[in-house]
Protein backbone atom coordinates (compact mmCIF):
# COMPACT_ATOMS: atom_id res chain seq x y z
CA UNK A 1 0.00 0.00 0.00
CA UNK A 2 2.63 2.45 0.91
CA UNK A 3 4.51 1.04 -2.17
CA UNK A 4 2.20 2.49 -4.60
CA UNK A 5 1.81 5.74 -2.74
CA UNK A 6 5.50 6.58 -2.72
CA UNK A 7 5.33 5.39 -6.66
CA UNK A 8 2.24 7.26 -7.48
CA UNK A 9 4.48 10.92 -5.81
CA UNK A 10 7.38 9.86 -7.50
CA UNK A 11 5.72 9.84 -10.40
CA UNK A 12 4.19 13.11 -10.00
CA UNK A 13 7.15 14.67 -9.17
CA UNK A 14 8.68 13.62 -12.33
CA UNK A 15 6.04 14.96 -14.21
CA UNK A 16 6.09 18.26 -12.66
CA UNK A 17 10.34 18.73 -13.39
CA UNK A 18 9.79 17.14 -17.18
CA UNK A 19 6.80 19.94 -17.51
CA UNK A 20 9.31 22.72 -15.81
CA UNK A 21 12.01 21.98 -18.07
CA UNK A 22 9.83 22.20 -21.12
CA UNK A 23 8.85 25.14 -20.53
CA UNK A 24 12.36 26.57 -19.70
CA UNK A 25 13.46 24.95 -23.15
CA UNK A 26 10.85 27.42 -25.22
CA UNK A 27 12.32 30.17 -23.68
CA UNK A 28 15.62 29.55 -24.77
CA UNK A 29 14.97 28.58 -28.36
CA UNK A 30 13.35 32.38 -28.63
CA UNK A 31 16.31 33.82 -27.41
CA UNK A 32 18.51 32.04 -29.85
CA UNK A 33 16.21 33.71 -33.01
CA UNK A 34 18.33 36.96 -34.66
CA UNK A 35 15.69 39.44 -34.33
CA UNK A 36 17.90 42.26 -36.06
CA UNK A 37 17.59 39.87 -39.42
CA UNK A 38 13.81 39.23 -39.16
CA UNK A 39 11.36 41.33 -41.49
CA UNK A 40 8.67 43.99 -39.99
CA UNK A 41 6.03 41.31 -39.38
CA UNK A 42 8.25 38.35 -38.22
CA UNK A 43 9.59 40.77 -35.73
CA UNK A 44 6.26 41.88 -34.34
CA UNK A 45 5.30 38.24 -34.10
CA UNK A 46 8.36 37.51 -32.31
CA UNK A 47 7.85 40.06 -29.73
CA UNK A 48 4.40 38.70 -29.21
CA UNK A 49 5.76 35.04 -28.79
CA UNK A 50 8.53 36.58 -26.15
CA UNK A 51 5.34 38.79 -23.95
CA UNK A 52 3.60 35.27 -24.31
CA UNK A 53 6.94 33.11 -23.01
CA UNK A 54 7.19 35.92 -20.09
CA UNK A 55 3.36 35.30 -19.19
CA UNK A 56 4.09 31.78 -18.78
CA UNK A 57 7.35 31.84 -17.30
CA UNK A 58 6.25 34.67 -14.66
CA UNK A 59 2.28 32.35 -14.21
CA UNK A 60 4.32 29.26 -13.18
CA UNK A 61 5.83 29.01 -9.86
CA UNK A 62 8.71 30.54 -8.70
CA UNK A 63 10.93 27.74 -7.41
CA UNK A 64 9.59 24.11 -6.68
CA UNK A 65 10.89 22.03 -3.22
CA UNK A 66 9.99 18.76 -2.63
CA UNK A 67 9.37 17.51 1.10
CA UNK A 68 9.14 13.99 2.11
CA UNK A 69 7.48 12.79 5.45
CA UNK A 70 6.46 9.28 7.55
CA UNK A 71 4.06 9.66 10.35
CA UNK A 72 5.66 7.84 13.04
CA UNK A 73 2.73 5.92 15.47
CA UNK A 74 -0.08 6.33 12.28
CA UNK A 75 1.86 4.76 9.97
CA UNK A 76 1.10 7.77 7.28
CA UNK A 77 3.05 8.53 4.39
CA UNK A 78 3.24 11.78 2.48
CA UNK A 79 5.12 13.89 -0.16
CA UNK A 80 5.12 17.35 -0.59
CA UNK A 81 6.02 20.57 -3.04
CA UNK A 82 6.35 24.00 -2.39
CA UNK A 83 6.76 27.18 -3.94
CA UNK A 84 9.99 29.51 -3.09
CA UNK A 85 11.94 31.64 -5.21
CA UNK A 86 14.62 31.22 -8.13
CA UNK A 87 18.04 32.15 -7.10
CA UNK A 88 18.54 32.87 -11.11
CA UNK A 89 15.41 34.48 -12.43
CA UNK A 90 14.67 32.78 -16.01
CA UNK A 91 12.67 36.01 -16.92
CA UNK A 92 15.43 38.03 -16.67
CA UNK A 93 16.83 37.16 -19.92
CA UNK A 94 13.19 36.89 -21.78
CA UNK A 95 12.92 40.75 -20.46
CA UNK A 96 16.17 41.85 -21.96
CA UNK A 97 15.55 40.34 -25.09
CA UNK A 98 12.25 41.71 -25.03
CA UNK A 99 14.00 45.42 -24.45
CA UNK A 100 16.21 44.51 -26.91
CA UNK A 101 13.52 43.92 -29.58
CA UNK A 102 11.31 46.69 -28.42
CA UNK A 103 14.22 49.13 -29.29
CA UNK A 104 14.66 47.67 -33.02
CA UNK A 105 10.95 48.12 -33.35
CA UNK A 106 11.10 51.86 -32.37
CA UNK A 107 14.34 52.19 -34.87
CA UNK A 108 11.82 50.83 -37.79
CA UNK A 109 9.14 53.08 -36.55
CA UNK A 110 6.67 49.75 -35.75
CA UNK A 111 4.27 49.98 -33.24
CA UNK A 112 3.40 46.37 -31.60
CA UNK A 113 -0.29 45.65 -31.38
CA UNK A 114 -2.15 46.66 -28.24
CA UNK A 115 0.42 49.00 -26.91
CA UNK A 116 0.14 52.71 -27.20
CA UNK A 117 2.52 55.39 -28.73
Amino acid sequence: MKGRYLLRGAGLIVLALLLGACASSASRSLLKEDYVAMTDQELLVYYDQLNEALAKEEGGPSGFGLGLGLGVGSGSFSVGASQGMYVDDPTVELRNRRNQVRLELARRGLQPAGEVP
